[in-house]
């Protein structure tokens, strides 16, 4: 039987449950009626199977008949015809000269029984082949007339021992498949290391190793089992059955949320070093629209993955530079009154904006989170999983990388290729973009190229020719199944975040040695959690890239506490250089460091690791971990409308000695807070008077 897209054999039986075990020598115990509900679940005849591997279509066979034979064919045919009709072509309208014979004469002979024996007697064989012929003529026509014996085909593993051949299925399955590429010779090496564990020391002996390559041909077509090795992890995750994707009709219906590394290097200035680029992408299927994308330095958070939810329901905001005609407006969607009522949309970007319904995704640990769960619960999401190592399921994602990787990232400068294999020289050397540059890049390449590119895929059923985009698409859907409109707020991102439970105590709330405070907490200190069964515990949002605030819910809003002790803003730093502040601090003899020790600590961690003579390729990537965490949650809480304290807590400095004095006219400026001037674009068209 076929099971798990793999073929099975019953080898016992327990009660209700049937024991299998597959071609590659897996053994499965499993109830029979979950067996027989499992998708792709079908027996295997014996016709289909084994027959099957040595027939031939008899259509096809006189095609590849001696010229010789091939006329032998036509003459019976032709002899067989005559008895039937009286005519050697069949059909009385081209009868040949003299036909139909006296002997073959329908009229003088009506009998058929006759007219065979006058035939038999002309081609001098017995009347009993011919009514064998006959029957076979009128089943199958011209193919049944073909002998058959001349035209079997030979089993290229008839001579084969069975030990053998289950080997080399169990080795590609379990040594060859996942390992790095090889050849022959130690694929030959591993077989008899395995034949003589499973049957004892010389025992089993391989055949030659031109004979090994010819068997695994056979049994292994396409599986590049001595090829590279991407080629051969992707033959084997491709499933043994006909490709059918679920099929999504409206927008948000499905939403496929994946990440993978984008094959582009980037540079920060910096720091002066060079680092991996992770996107992670929210698709949907029915349009093709890339809802959402963030970039990051190094392995995708499960707080990237839950602020991409975020991202798929908030408007895209436009660049400073775009064309005007990138403008979510110019999508000219069925819904113009809905749309100028959003007044976020007035300035938000060609990028559709959907409410998802169902999230797919694989099993990463990042899509396991519970803070994914609870957010897909909050919005009404339902979040499906993938089945591992299939990635058909979500064939759409992974081409849209395929699209993104020829069409965007082999035309930025840093692209370093997929592989190893396709890399060149220097590379690191021509990476010019950071992170944020890449970031800009990426989304105008999304509103301007992409979901406006025909995508072929998007069709209209009855329509084979006509060719939509992502936007399209979108605007044609919008008009049948209508329109949510999702406007962000403020709780949509806190939510979002994990969350811990803390007692609010008279200093703060404390977490993971820092020390959070408000004036807003000033009612709540030691008082009980309105969350049944915790006590004082009081529910708190983190995010796990910036330790300097936490949230909390009171009076009905959203509450940001900052770090008591928090240093000069503009500097970010992260839970690992709090640590490692810490451990410098216990080094030092201080056990229990106050918050004042570690914040200090902290500012001289970030002077060493910053310092030209003391910074390491590490500790550079750290502080640009710590920049662009600061810098993406900056822009998400800009987003959902958080602002920061009208008086943030103040730098913390030196103590100076009591003779100086800090300048009564000094002040402290926010670079972030001043407003960015319009770029000059020289190629944009000028007014009369030149402004």
């Amino acid at each position: 039987m076929w099971f798990n897209d793999a073929r099975h054999q019953v080898v016992g039986q327990s009660g209700s449950e049937v024991h299998l075990r597959s071609a590659g020598g897996e053994w499965t115990a499993i109830y029979i009626a979950a067996l027989m509900a499992a998708p792709g679940f079908r027996l295997v005849s014996e016709t289909s199977a084994e027959s099957a591997s040595s027939a031939v279509d008899a259509g096809a066979l006189l095609d590849g008949l001696p010229e010789d034979k091939a006329a032998a064919v036509r003459d019976l045919e032709a002899h067989l015809n005559e008895i039937k009709t009286g005519y050697r072509s069949g059909d009385p309208e081209q009868a040949a000269p003299g036909e139909p014979r006296p002997a073959y004469d329908l009229a003088l002979h009506p009998r058929r029984v006759d007219r065979v024996r006058a035939k038999a007697a002309e081609l001098g064989i017995s009347e009993r082949t011919i009514w064998r012929k006959l029957r076979r003529f009128r089943t199958e026509e011209r193919p049944g007339l073909i002998d058959g014996r001349g035209a079997e085909v030979r089993d290229p593993l008839a001579r084969a021992d069975q030990r053998v051949l289950d080997a080399i299925l169990a080795q590609h399955r379990v040594g060859e498949r996942e390992d790095s590429t090889g050849g022959l010779d130690r694929f030959c090496r591993r077989l008899q290391d395995r034949l003589d564990h499973e049957y004892g020391l010389g025992t089993v002996q391989i055949p030659s190793a031109k004979t090994v390559a010819r068997y695994v041909e056979v049994l292994l077509p396409g599986q590049y089992t001595f090829g590279r090795a991407p080629s051969r992890r992707s033959a084997a995750a491709r499933p043994q059955r006909s490709y059918r994707p679920d099929p999504a009709v409206r927008p948000g219906q499905v939403v496929m949320i994946d990440a993978t590394p984008l094959d582009v290097i980037a540079y920060d200035p910096i720091g002066d070093v060079t680092h991996k680029v992770h996107v992670v992408l929210a698709i949907d299927v029915a349009t093709r629209t890339l809802l959402a994308w963030r970039m990051t330095v190094s392995d995708t958070r499960a707080v990237d993955v839950v602020m991409l939810l975020n991202d798929a329901i908030t408007p895209e905001p436009m660049r400073p530079g775009w064309q005007q005609a990138l403008a979510f407006r110019m999508l000219r969607l069925p819904i113009t009154r809905e749309v100028d009522l959003e007044e976020r949309l007035e300035l938000a970007a060609a990028r559709p904006v959907i409410w998802p319904e169902e999230i797919l995704a694989d099993h990463a640990k990042v899509n396991l989170s519970d803070a994914l769960r609870e957010a897909c619960l909050d919005l009404g999401i339902n979040l499906g999983l993938a089945r591992k190592a299939n990635p058909t399921d979500k064939a759409n994602i992974e081409r849209a990388f395929g699209i993104i990787s020829e069409d965007f990232a082999k035309h930025v400068a840093g692209y370093k290729g997929s592989d190893t294999s396709s890399r060149g020289r220097l590379v690191e050397h021509a990476a010019r973009w950071s992170l944020e540059d890449l970031e800009e890049f990426f989304a105008e390449y999304v509103v301007a190229i992409y979901q406006r590119r025909v995508h072929s895929g998007l069709i209209v059923p009855g329509f084979p020719e006509l060719e939509m985009s992502p936007n399209q698409a979108y605007s044609l859907m919008v008009a049948r199944y209508g329109y949510i409109v999702c406007p962000p707020s403020s709780h949509h991102y806190c939510k979002r975040l994990p969350i811990e439970y803390r007692v609010i105590r008279p200093e703060g709330v404390q977490r993971d040695y820092l020390i959070y405070d408000d004036p807003i907490l000033g009612n709540y200190r030691r008082t009980i959690s309105p969350v049944p069964g915790k006590g004082r515990k009081w529910p708190i949002r983190y995010h796990p890239g910036d330790p300097s605030r936490v949230f909390i819910f009171l009076e009905g809003a959203w509450h940001v506490l900052f770090w008591t002790h928090l240093p000069d803003p503009a500097i970010p730093f992260t839970w690992r250089m709090v640590e490692q502040a810490r451990k410098l601090l216990h080094e030092g003899g201080l056990r229990e460091p106050s918050q004042q020790d570690i914040a200090q600590a902290l500012v001289d961690l970030q002077r060493r690791m910053d310092a030209p003579e003391s910074a390491t390729a590490r500790t550079r990537r750290e502080l640009l971990r710590a920049r662009e965490d600061a810098r993406a949650i900056k822009r998400d809480q800009a987003r959902a409308q958080i602002r920061e304290q009208e008086e943030p807590p103040p730098a913390l400095t030196l103590v100076p000695p009591a003779e100086e004095k800090e300048p009564v006219d000094a002040v402290v400026m926010d670079l972030s807070e001043l407003e960015e001037f319009e770029i000059w674009n020289p190629g944009a068209p000028q007014g009369p008077d030149g402004a």
